[in-house]
């Protein structure tokens, strides 16, 4: 696509505006684009909000999930702070510590699509990392061993289930000393 601005060179830069249900995109190249620096006055940008871009990806996740016909919830509230999950999607806040626990089959899957993963693992201290790695070892090799049961590889599962009987050992090993 050529440039919108000099009709000569090969546009590299897209800029997209939606306001108010309204696209408006604007192709350029690199020299024009340059020429405009930070005074592109009609693609003002945002100052940038987490909860906002949290309550967009709420909103658009709600969107998606009607369109492929996925039944909608009878509406969900927190056993503590009575906060409903459509307040928490307007929001983009929880009301208490309850609710995590109440909103948990809504917020798992978010969670899974935000970070790809629901569980927080964090960092490992130093002296502790050895154990920690044995124990997320020993929890992933379980999952494994579930699904390894499930299809019938039993030569497999047995693999698996010795090679978690050794890392548990080996932590109650290191827990006696």
């Amino acid at each position: 696509m050529l440039c919108q601005i000099c009709k000569k060179k090969e546009a590299t830069i897209i800029l997209t505006k939606v306001s108010e249900g309204q696209k408006t995109v604007i192709q350029l190249c690199q020299d024009c684009a340059s020429m405009f620096n930070d005074k592109l006055s009609i693609f003002p940008i945002p100052e940038f909000n987490i909860n906002d871009l949290l309550t967009g990806l709420l909103k658009a996740i709600d969107l998606y999930s009607k369109e492929e016909g996925v039944i909608p919830i009878k509406e969900v509230k927190c056993s503590n702070c009575h906060l409903t999950y459509d307040e928490f999607k307007q929001s983009g806040k929880l009301g208490c510590s309850v609710c995590y626990h109440d909103f948990r089959e809504q917020l798992i899957p978010l969670l899974r699509r935000l970070h790809g993963n629901s569980e927080h693992v964090g960092k490992i201290p130093q002296r502790a990392k050895g154990k920690l790695n044995k124990i997320r070892k020993i929890k992933q090799l379980r999952k494994e061993l579930q699904e390894v049961v499930s299809r019938e590889e039993y030569e497999k599962a047995a693999k698996i289930r010795d090679e978690i009987l050794k890392l548990e050992g080996a932590l109650k090993k290191r827990n006696a000393k």
